[in-house]
């Protein structure tokens, strides 16, 4: 073990601190790119706390010394490489803690030559990680490391550097405090973490470039709703060129860093038949080479996938994306018995001529978000149905088709010239329309509610839906990019039961000699949203949307890699529960309550350690659409999990989605 050394951090001529440090131990695999290097610092005397807005009002005016064999060397910024290596070794020196208490830091070092995947991706695979107190990554996007394929070794060194093991490191971690702990196993058992979550090709050795990718429609109607696509881009060193409508906000002034450039572009919601040469004027006006072109609003793949192949872009045909977006073709593709009308005279035409059986589902064909979509039980409620389509958001076309009770699922696939990288499935726990399905005041429609991960169908039923999805995929000609599936199972072998107020999984009562059909909803060429990916990413630490660009950009090295899960699988069973706007018809609409997810962690701190995320997605004094004028409006979400047990994810979620408060007027 290394000899200890002394560490002072002073302001002007205050001594704030002093600890010491020491190298733990190393560790490394064979065949993984990476070693890890365990540093711990050992708090001698009490810390003058000088943490957050003040530690970085006063960051030049710190000073760190070194004193080894009674001799002080002053430690400089710069010394640390990254600036964000020495804010954090800052920060640590200056969290107070109790006088003699050792703190773990674990650096990761890179041991191949090559290109990082993507700069955060350290960070990203660690979410969650139960060992983790925090974890900060040094990488930059594109960053190249030339470390040789030899481990460092430091334990027999008595001249250790500080800063040069810091500056050979892709990222640091600081361990979190266990009482009474052996360090060394702490620091075993989160490697044989590190090795579950970081044994995938995260250094490549071919040439990571940087490519340009325009996006058609900014996929963010307010910065407050998540950068998450566009802190994607940066750290896989993609720029964006993004086209919009004039006066979109990412096009102003004071968002100029989000995008390499904003060029006002007219999109309309339906698209109008000239979407395309809109789409070509601006990339002639942008005027420099670009690798490709995506969008993430499926109404517009159609248009996008016209001009790809005018320029010459990789894209497949306008043809593919028209049967995928379309609700109508879709269903006639899959195989369903379906009809096409634009008016309620023709519903109720075909419904007559075609003398079709109830429940049937009404749908808007450009829809999304399950807006506008009706289980439909009688001539009067296909006349509401039908009156409910806004017609100026999702156009006057409608589908409609018959009503599969199974279990409903979303299947998640990405692909790269046809062949399946990554496959996961996650039950949607039946919604208000659905016969088994909650009552929720006045939602009675098909409105998110909940989705679990992973599913919990019987395993030849998710077989039978990857096999019949992929098929799909591949004959409709999408072999490539991240495509967010919706689908039910026919006949299946389970249904959903309550049990103890929780809606979960059982053996089906009846019918079970029948023979389980993937019965497909929807195809939607691109990621589910972007708060849905989150809890993916979280789950099996794979993220939708960095892949989605790099699969527009060509990148087939890096879409292999990220396309990794856990080597272990999910980390967790996890839950998104959705927070529906439902409120009295006599309200006005206007949300008056403050932050939904702050306030029930307030009440409920118990909770606190099983929710990876949330979010509050309304503000007070905003106006929301009542469910029944055929918006579908979350006020929140929460992304909850368990370790243990689905049946404790599903408890906890409803222990939230019972504990959440919220009011209108």
């Amino acid at each position: 073990m290394a000899a200890s050394h002394k560490i002072q951090i002073w302001s002007q001529h205050v001594l704030l601190g002093e600890h010491t440090w020491r190298v733990l131990r190393t560790s490394y695999r064979e065949n993984y790119q990476w070693q890890s290097v365990d540093c711990v610092l050992t708090n001698v005397n009490s810390v003058c706390a000088v943490g957050g807005a003040s530690l970085s009002r006063n960051f030049n005016d710190l000073r760190v010394v070194v004193v080894h064999q009674e001799k002080p060397t002053l430690l400089e910024a710069k010394s640390f490489g990254a600036a964000e290596a020495y804010k954090f070794f800052l920060q640590t020196l200056l969290t107070p803690v109790a006088q003699g208490q050792e703190r773990l830091i674990k650096l990761i070092v890179p041991l191949a030559k090559g290109y990082i995947v993507r700069s955060d991706i350290i960070p990203i695979r660690l979410h969650d990680c139960l060992l983790v107190e925090q974890i900060i990554s040094f990488a930059k996007p594109l960053q190249r490391y030339e470390s040789e394929t030899t481990p460092i070794v430091f334990l027999d060194k008595d001249d250790i550097s500080l800063p040069a093991i810091f500056t050979a490191a892709a990222a640091c971690i600081l361990v979190r405090p266990v009482p009474q702990a052996d360090l060394e196993n702490v620091s075993s058992e989160l490697d044989e973490e590190l090795n579950n979550r970081l044994s995938f090709p995260w250094i490549i050795p071919e040439i990571a470039r940087q490519r340009t990718l325009v996006l058609v429609e900014a996929n963010s109607s307010h910065p407050g709703d998540g950068l998450g696509l566009y802190t994607a881009a940066a750290a896989l060193g993609i720029s964006l060129v993004v086209l919009d409508n004039a006066g979109h906000w990412i096009g102003s002034p004071d968002n100029a860093h989000i995008c390499e450039a904003f060029i006002p572009t007219r999109l309309t919601i339906p698209p109008e038949r000239d979407m395309t040469d809109h789409i070509l004027a601006s990339l002639r006006a942008y005027g420099k080479p670009v690798d490709g072109i995506v969008t993430f609003a499926d109404n517009f793949w159609p248009h996008v996938a016209e001009a790809a192949k005018v320029v010459g872009l990789p894209t497949a045909s306008p043809e593919s994306f028209r049967t995928a977006t379309n609700k109508y073709l879709t269903s006639i593709f899959a195989g369903h018995q379906a009809y096409h009308a634009s008016s309620l005279a023709q519903a109720i035409s075909v419904a007559q001529e075609h003398d079709l059986p109830y429940p049937l589902i009404v749908k808007p064909c450009g829809g999304w978000s399950s807006e506008g979509v009706h289980r439909v039980d009688s001539r009067s409620a296909l006349e509401d149905a039908v009156s409910a389509i806004i017609a100026s958001r999702h156009g006057p076309e409608f589908v409609i088709e018959p009503y599969c009770d199974g279990p409903e699922v979303d299947v998640n696939l990405v692909l790269q010239d046809g062949e399946l990288l990554f496959f996961e499935v996650c039950d949607d726990l039946p919604k208000s329309a659905d016969v088994n399905g909650p009552s929720f005041g006045s939602l009675t429609n098909f409105h998110e509610l909940g989705s679990v991960y992973p599913s919990n169908l019987p395993e030849a039923e998710i077989q039978l839906l990857r096999e019949t999805f992929l098929a799909m995929l591949l004959s409709l000609g999408l072999r490539s990019g991240v495509m967010h599936l919706e689908g039910r199972i026919e006949n299946s072998a389970v249904e959903y039961t309550t049990k103890d107020g929780v809606m979960v999984l059982s053996p089906r009562a009846s019918g079970g000699h029948r023979t389980p059909k993937a019965w497909l909803i929807e195809i939607n060429p691109r990621p589910l949203g972007m708060t849905g990916s989150q809890i993916i990413e979280s789950t099996y630490g794979i993220d939708y949307w960095g892949l989605a660009l790099l699969s527009a950009v060509g990148d087939k090295t890096r879409v292999r890699a990220l396309a990794r899960p856990f080597l272990k699988g999910p980390q967790y069973t996890s839950m998104m529960v959705f927070i529906p706007a439902d409120f009295p018809s006599s309200c006005e609409g206007i949300f008056d309550s403050d932050d939904i997810c702050a306030d029930l962690i307030a009440r409920r701190p118990d909770l606190e350690a099983f929710i990876s995320k949330c979010g509050c997605l309304v503000k007070r004094g905003q106006h929301v659409p009542h469910p029944s004028s055929g918006r579908n409006t979350f006020l929140a979400y929460f992304n909850v999990f368990s370790r243990d047990s689905r049946e404790e994810a599903l408890n906890i979620a409803k222990q939230v989605r019972e504990a959440v408060r919220y009011t209108f007027i």
